[in-house]
């Protein structure tokens, strides 16, 4: 009787040991040294996501993995290798896209779960990854840097977002904005996002919409886990939203429970807030939200009856428009306008 029950334990798949150690550890891959950060009870029979990122001039990379090593949390895999010189080298970049390969095999990296960045050098360098059509990138981030050209790849204008983060003060700031315009109609999103103040260096205050953006180009989903705009959080929905200013301010009102599985508050959430003219009003104004469930109260007495909704005032808290249910980008970016200092379009 053992002898059956061993050998029918036999036959039964075994669990598969995570290829790495939980953490942070260092490996050689493809000739380069390379830092991981793991997630904790990392399981390979489940899909996971993976991040590739590039290390500038001179840079390190245990020091970009740990810039990023709060996406673990998240169940994303920092995947750091180091050049073999002070910058990339075509051939250092060459390694990369074939331990990219391997470890997207090894580590169990789901379809649409892998994302490459360039910080700086690793920017400037990053194209021949990000537009890989075998890695088949779900998203690229350039940072201090800008996409300069190469061929996109085909499954870019229906699956790829890009985004350019840099400071104002950056040498690199223009081509970062000039991103948006070279990869308009090419990719699914595009969008570049600034520091006040900061140059050639890596931007901390941007690293949490970064986060939530890479969650975002997956479709992940959270309801009221937005970083499109600076939320400031209210008892209930009113004009005090906006400090002493010539702008108006805004309230996005949504519901944890009811917007768990409801469409139109994702597409608000993931994609309207994001919308470039959005973004231009929007940025301009005071901008507060206010969960419906727990706040009912406020909720009634602002008149609204579904989530998504958006409450716009003016400068002295007078009602100037108010959407609801399916919140159209082109309307919302409208009604933000009307309130905002400056009223002219962005610069293309």
């Amino acid at each position: 009787m053992i002898s059956i029950v061993l050998a029918t334990l036999s036959l039964l798949p075994q669990a598969q040991a995570a290829p790495f150690p939980a953490g942070e550890s260092t490996q050689q891959l493809e000739g380069l040294k390379c830092t991981l950060e793991m997630p904790g009870g990392f399981d390979v029979a489940k899909e996971h996501s993976l991040v590739v990122i590039l290390h500038g001039n001179g840079g390190t990379d245990d020091g970009m993995a740990r810039s990023l090593m709060h996406l673990c949390k998240e169940d994303f895999v920092v995947l750091a290798p180091k050049s073999t010189g002070m910058g990339w080298s075509p051939a250092d970049v060459d390694a990369v896209r074939r331990m990219t390969a391997d470890l997207r095999k090894r580590l169990h990296v789901g379809e649409r779960r892998l994302h490459a960045i360039g910080f700086s050098n690793g920017g400037w360098n990053l194209a021949p990854v990000a537009f890989d059509e075998a890695l088949r990138c779900q998203s690229a981030c350039w940072i201090a840097a800008g996409c300069q050209g190469g061929s996109v790849p085909k499954h870019a204008k229906k699956e790829m977002g890009v985004l350019a983060l840099a400071g104002t003060e950056d040498p690199n700031r223009e081509a970062a904005e000039k991103t948006v315009t070279l990869l308009d109609e090419k990719v699914r999103s595009v969008e570049c996002r600034l520091q006040p103040g900061l140059g050639h260096a890596w931007p901390d205050q941007l690293v949490p919409y970064l986060s939530w953006w890479l969650k975002v180009q997956e479709g992940r989903y959270v309801p009221g886990e937005c970083a499109a705009f600076a939320w400031k959080a209210l008892p209930h929905a009113a004009s005090d939203a906006a400090e002493p200013t010539k702008a108006g301010s805004f309230v996005w009102w949504y519901s944890t429970s009811a917007d768990l599985a409801n469409e139109k508050a994702k597409t608000f959430q993931n994609q309207t807030t994001r919308d470039r003219l959005v973004q231009r009003y929007g940025q301009q104004l005071a901008a507060a939200k206010v969960d419906r469930d727990a706040d009912a109260e406020g909720f009634a007495k602002a008149g609204l009856k579904s989530t998504p909704a958006v409450v716009v005032y003016d400068a002295a808290g007078k009602v100037k428009a108010v959407l609801q249910d399916k919140i159209d980008a082109k309307a919302l970016a409208a009604a933000l306008r009307s309130v905002a200092p400056d009223k002219t379009p962005p610069k293309e």
